[in-house]
């Protein structure tokens, strides 16, 4: 009966512009309480009742049939009043017979039915004759108490189907959600990340950029005073040289900074690279020496009979820096020290330590490095609060030694600091003894 009302009903509304006037004529037609067109989205486009055009369907199944093109029969309560010649004749929450039946345009006829009229709708009684009224007073009853029982079980089986629906699409859109929450948490991360990179991109340049104003104008003041001075004409001989010797060492100063600025910018925009080679420990060792005459140097016993694959210039460039620094920062004694065995614990370590390694060690006597800054001592700008410099010369270190394919550790107490380089052993040659 649905089938044939939904097919006579789409026999009327197919093809129709007006749409308001076509489903008029269906549901006189049809003789039921109303007919709608759903579009693909659940939206009433056309109705009867004139109330629900716009109006979305909010059943879950009414909606799942149109949005799948499907033909779907409930019974459920519906979600506004419906109205029949301006009357409201059935309020919101009334129990109706709804039927959604898919129209080839890709839209969908929604037709109401009221339950309690149905069945006396459908059927068109005869004569009865009044010898034949008690029978069919007692079949009307049976029958009645049969359509009952098919009707409620029919019922259930409709409103277990649809809880199930229901139940499938909670499902789907809960998994939908957990997606969802999961994209959020993933772009939330990421984006906490990038600020907390801006925002320390942002410190890095303000604190560089003030650390530079200090470092180049405290030399370069010293240099122009001290031309000053020399031009006036005023100073004695011996007053005149050690103006000179101040100019010296600020500008000196000032040339270090500078170089160590390009030095990074080039290492940046090209990279590193060096022409290792195989060099024995003890001939690197020795180079080491004049690296910073100040330093104390421990040469390894058997440093003839092994061999490093490295740079030695480079090598010395780092070497000198470090005892550099050390000196800088207060320490009275510095040791390097070459050897081919390291019992060591790093607090740090930068670059990746080869398998097979020999060790440099600097070692100094100063007041160690401060515990809140040690982690971030080989990062580019990054110094004390209280030391001076460019917070480039540990940056180098790092950059240099990688390049070297070695690894740079430093450990630091309040008695001092140890720098460890680690770089690859080649091989050990055992002398060739002679007869």
């Amino acid at each position: 009966m649905f089938i044939a009302d939904a097919s006579e009903a789409a026999s009327i509304i197919e093809g129709e512009t007006d749409l308001d006037a076509a489903v008029r004529l269906a549901r006189n037609a049809l003789e039921i309480e109303a007919v709608s067109t759903l579009d693909a989205d659940g939206v009433v486009t056309a109705s009867t009742s004139e109330p629900l055009v716009g109006v979305p369907v909010r059943n879950e199944l009414i909606a799942y049939g149109a949005n799948g093109h499907r033909f779907m029969a409930l019974a459920a309560a519906i979600d506004e009043d419906l109205w029949l010649d301006g009357v409201v004749e059935w309020p919101a929450t009334s129990v109706l017979y709804q039927v959604v039946s898919p129209l080839d345009d890709g839209s969908s006829l929604l037709l109401h039915y009221d339950v309690s009229k149905l069945l006396a709708r459908r059927t068109q009684p005869g004569e009865i004759q009044p010898e034949a009224l008690q029978l069919l007073g007692l079949a009307a009853i049976f029958g009645l108490f049969g359509g009952a029982i098919l009707f409620g079980h029919s019922r259930a089986a409709r409103r277990y189907r649809e809880v199930e629906l229901e139940s499938e699409l909670l499902r789907a859109h809960s998994e939908e959600l957990r997606a969802a929450n999961k994209d959020l948490d993933r772009a939330r991360h990421q984006a906490e990340e990038a600020l907390a990179l801006a925002e320390e991109k942002i410190r890095i340049r303000s604190e560089f950029v003030l650390m530079i104003n200090h470092e180049l104008r405290t030399p370069l003041t010293s240099v122009v005073t001290g031309a000053e001075l020399l031009r006036s004409g005023t100073l004695s001989d011996r007053d005149r040289r050690v103006v000179l010797d101040a100019m010296v060492t600020d500008g000196a100063r000032l040339q270090e900074i500078i170089d160590q600025i390009l030095a990074v910018a080039r290492i940046e925009n090209r990279g590193l690279s060096y022409e290792l080679t195989e060099v024995p420990l003890g001939e690197v060792c020795e180079a080491l020496r004049s690296a910073h005459p100040a330093s104390t140097l421990i040469l390894p016993p058997d440093g003839s009979d092994t061999f490093v694959r490295t740079d030695v210039r480079a090598l010395g460039l780092v070497v000198a820096s470090l005892v550099d620094n050390a000196f800088t920062h207060g320490a009275q004694n510095v040791t390097v020290e070459c050897m081919t065995r390291s019992v060591f614990s790093p607090q740090l370590e930068v670059g990746e330590r080869p398998e097979d390694a020999v060790f440099i060690m600097v070692s100094d006597d100063g007041p160690g490095i401060d515990i809140r800054f040690l982690p971030r001592i080989f990062e580019k700008f990054e110094k004390s609060s209280f030391s001076s410099g460019t917070g480039l010369g540990l940056y180098m270190a790092r950059m240099i030694i990688e390049a070297l394919e070695g690894s740079l550790s430093v450990h630091s107490s309040p008695t001092g600091s140890t720098f460890r380089i680690a770089l690859p052993l080649v091989s050990v040659r055992q002398p060739v003894a002679t007869p």
